[in-house]
């Protein structure tokens, strides 16, 4: 197969089969495939499902992301468009292919959002923590035994004997999503209510107890909506890829 010639550097004519070495030895290569295969899958999808779009929606469309962009001046849109090496005309064309996108989703995730959310809002959960932290496995013993028998105890034993920085905060952690927590954490904390306290459970040779402050519900607002479309389309898309026969023909 004749070596095509591909990119120019300064002097230098890079053939097909060169960009394809480099990428391979940069170990970027299998990045460059599945974009590759994503944009196809998504194009052919656009083309079996026959989608398309009004010139009124196109123009909504241009419109919204001007906004969103700050780029609604004239003079600012014109400079943008130069920025990115675009022309009105193949500005027109990304937007007229984004606006199909966005068709495509909706109808790939029609009535799976309310669904989804309502099988998992609990790991969407957010929850506030405090801990107590300390590096003697009797001690740590001893400070269980004693929260077993009064749990009001843990702010004064995390002042008393906690080595972790947060104890001038009384051991306050933060807010934390309950998927983001790791596995073990979120397996004892699965049934626990407000007040409870977990532990002790070994991080990095240390001894920590967990107090669960407070569960805050998640909610199906417009930014949940947004996360769970995007997980549904990332799942529905890696089923596609996964499906696809890829060969490399050079």
């Amino acid at each position: 197969m004749q070596d095509l010639e591909f990119i120019k550097i300064g002097d230098d004519v890079l053939s097909l089969q060169e960009v394809i070495s480099y990428l391979k030895d940069s170990g970027n290569f299998k990045q460059l495939l599945s974009t590759i295969l994503r944009e196809h899958i998504v194009a052919q999808e656009l083309k079996l499902r026959n989608l398309s779009a009004v010139d009124s929606e196109i123009e909504q469309f241009v419109l919204e992301f001007r906004l969103q962009n700050k780029i609604v001046d004239r003079t600012a849109f014109e400079e943008w468009l130069k920025d990115n090496q675009l022309t009105y005309e193949k500005f027109r064309e990304q937007a007229t292919k984004g606006l199909k996108f966005q068709k495509l989703r909706v109808e790939i995730l029609q009535d799976k959002v309310e669904p989804y959310f309502a099988d998992k809002h609990n790991l969407f959960d957010r929850l506030v923590l405090s801990r107590l932290v300390v590096d003697s496995p009797n001690l740590s013993q001893n400070i269980r035994d004693i929260l077993d028998r009064d749990p009001s105890q843990f702010k004064a034993l995390i002042a008393e004997y906690s080595m972790a920085d947060d104890r001038i905060l009384e051991g306050r952690m933060g807010v934390f999503p309950r998927e983001q927590m790791p596995a073990q954490l979120q397996l004892e904390l699965g049934d626990k209510s407000a007040g409870d306290i977990i532990g002790p459970i070994v991080v990095d040779g240390l001894s920590c107890f967990f107090k669960l402050d407070q569960i805050i519900p998640a909610e199906l607002d417009n930014a949940m909506r947004q996360e769970i479309e995007g997980r549904l389309f990332e799942e529905w898309l890696r089923g596609k890829m996964q499906g696809a026969n890829l060969q490399m023909l050079v």
